[in-house]
C-alpha cells in the first residue's frame, strides 16, 4: 500500500448513530453519491481513503462498533484501466462528407 494511493473501503455498523459517530470529524471521501445500504441487518457504506487515513481510523476508532474492510486499491485499479484507453485522436483521419448534397 502506497501512502498516496486511494482505497475503496466498506464500513459496517449496526445503527446510523454508530456510523455517524465513526465518520464525525473525518475527512473521508464518500464519493459523489453516498448511499447507505442495509445488508444482513447491518448498515453498509463505501468510502475512499488514503493509507494514512486507514491506519488512523484503525488506531483511533477500534472500539466504535464499526468494522472497516479495504475492498480494493482504487488508484491501482485506475492505473490498470488506463491500459484500456487508446491514445491519440481517433477522429483525426475522419473526413467531412463531400459530394453533391445540399448543406443545410
Amino acid at each position: 500500500m502506497s501512502d498516496g494511493d486511494v482505497h475503496r473501503i466498506e464500513l459496517r455498523a449496526q445503527t446510523v448513530e454508530e456510523l455517524r459517530s465513526f465518520l464525525d470529524g473525518t475527512d473521508l471521501d464518500l464519493g459523489c453519491r453516498p448511499a447507505v445500504r442495509r445488508r444482513s441487518g447491518e448498515l453498509v457504506v463505501e468510502v475512499y481513503a488514503t493509507t494514512p487515513q486507514i491506519n488512523g481510523l484503525r488506531a483511533s476508532r477500534s472500539a466504535s462498533g464499526v468494522t472497516l474492510k479495504v475492498i480494493e486499491n482504487a488508484t491501482e485499479v485506475g492505473r490498470a484501466r488506463q491500459a484500456e484507453v487508446g491514445s491519440g485522436n481517433r477522429f483525426l483521419r475522419r473526413q467531412a462528407p463531400s459530394g453533391l448534397g445540399i448543406k443545410e
